[in-house]
């Protein structure tokens, strides 16, 4: 019995699998796009199947029948046909679900009805699903839809593990603000005194970050950079590139203290190749192939918290839900174009001082130090 997903609550990011999924199989192509994220109509992958686990104990196949445009639904391993559609239904459903949560506010939404009554029609019950077992081992953890596909241009077919950031709901964030993702600054003419004041100013409930900074200023506080929070991030940063700790820690107090009025990752790093902070030659080359780095690292399975083996976590590419509801992808083989697509439309973003651990100074053996933390969102606009 196929558990139905009517009334199910998801955000916009989430539904954004299921909705690929029905768009995938109704159109049957995935495109590619360019570092414009533009569509590349000479270059695209044709869908042979879609491969998802539904349950614990089952894997179930959306395979495409070309010849007959039908969808054929079955477990993996065998040769029962659980259901057979038409592939323009799939298209249609896709739709629905589309227009049905675009414009819907509100953090979790509903799917429409109908689309939640054929969702179970094709052993949909988890519309996010988990991954592939199999697959997840073989492949790497930040797949979040794996497709049987063949290439348009060389005709090889392979099963490709495809990673899904979409437009269509909120902003997604890149990489995520923790409570281990803390920069440490050592601050210098700093007292007790001042520590206690500085930590209790508030402005209109919350934490008044800007009062904040001019307080800094005023009593004449410097601040450079010590350390990561946590030894496990500062790794990590280490095994993007042995300098990526200091490049981001620039980064960051160009963001909350000196207050730019564009905080976009690419002007930051034009204002990084100016200061030129770690007195490197060839400045412009230098930081922007490291804040690619990290950009990259970030996408494909780095974090903060938990330890990272360097490897990037998504062998096949990235499918990008456009704000019209298009999908189109990056290949593995267009790394460079997707390195150059995350440089020009990401930001750094400012978190909340109290869900995150930051703003507040600390003592610690003697000296002070005020942590400062972040995110990175994608920008609401392509370019």
């Amino acid at each position: 019995m196929v558990e139905s997903i009517k009334g199910k609550k998801l955000n916009k990011g989430e539904w954004a699998e299921f909705y690929v999924m029905l768009k995938l199989l109704g159109e049957g192509r995935l495109y590619t796009a360019n570092k414009l994220l533009q569509k590349n109509y000479q270059s695209y992958l044709d869908i042979l199947k879609i491969i998802r686990q539904e349950c614990e104990s089952q894997v179930l196949e959306y395979i495409i029948d070309e010849p007959n445009a039908l969808v054929i639904v079955k477990p993996q391993d065998t040769s029962t046909i659980l259901v057979t559609m038409p592939v323009k239904i799939f298209n249609d459903y896709a739709q629905m679900l589309f227009d049905g949560i675009k414009d819907v506010e509100g953090s979790s939404v509903p799917a429409p009805d109908p689309v939640c009554d054929f969702a179970k029609v094709i052993y949909v019950s988890k519309p996010k699903a988990p991954a592939v077992k199999a697959l997840k081992k073989q492949f790497g953890g930040k797949n979040d839809i794996f497709i049987e596909v063949r290439d348009g241009q060389t005709a090889i077919i392979s099963i490709m593990g495809f990673s899904i950031k979409s437009k269509f709901g909120q902003n997604p964030t890149l990489f995520n603000a923790g409570s281990s993702s803390q920069y440490l600054y050592k601050l210098a003419g700093c007292d007790d005194a001042m520590m206690d004041e500085f930590n209790a100013i508030t402005e209109n409930g919350g934490r008044g970050w800007s009062k904040c900074k001019a307080y800094l200023s005023n009593h004449g506080i410097s601040m450079e950079f010590a350390r990561t929070q946590n030894p496990i991030y500062n790794d990590n940063l280490f095994l993007v590139r042995e300098s990526m700790a200091k490049i981001m820690a620039w980064c960051i107090k160009d963001r909350l203290i000196d207050s730019p009025r564009h905080f976009e990752v690419m002007e930051t790093v034009e204002r990084m190749i100016v200061a030129n902070p770690l007195g490197v030659p060839a400045a412009r080359v230098y930081y922007e192939k490291a804040i690619k780095d990290f950009l990259m690292a970030g996408f494909t399975g780095m974090t903060a918290g938990k330890e990272w083996d360097g490897k990037e976590q998504v062998n096949g590419g990235y499918i990008v839900v456009m704000d019209d509801g298009d999908v189109i992808c990056y290949h593995s083989s267009d790394r460079e174009s997707f390195r150059d697509y995350l440089y020009r439309n990401t930001h750094f973003e400012y978190v909340s001082a109290d869900k995150y651990l930051w703003s507040r100074i600390v003592k610690i053996d003697g000296e002070y130090y005020l942590p400062l933390n972040f995110s990175v969102r994608f920008n609401t606009h392509t370019r």
